[in-house]
């Protein structure tokens, strides 16, 4: 799903941003979310806290099982 139209930005790419470690400032930057209307930032933002609640949710999961 889009997250910016004006600037064709999707989830997958907010997601394979996340994965390689990037700053949500940095992610907003590279990928030029809200450098247009705006209206955007913050369902990024929300999107992108929601993938780390998730990841890590998962991670203790995973380490939790190898105990």
């Amino acid at each position: 799903m889009y997250v910016c139209v004006c600037n064709g930005i999707t989830e997958e790419m907010l997601d394979t941003a996340q994965k390689q470690g990037l700053s949500d400032r940095e992610i907003l930057n590279r990928l030029g979310v809200g450098n247009s209307c705006g209206v955007c930032v913050i369902d990024a933002l929300d999107n992108m806290r929601s993938n780390s609640l998730k990841s890590q949710k998962t991670s203790n999961r995973k380490d939790s099982k190898k105990s």
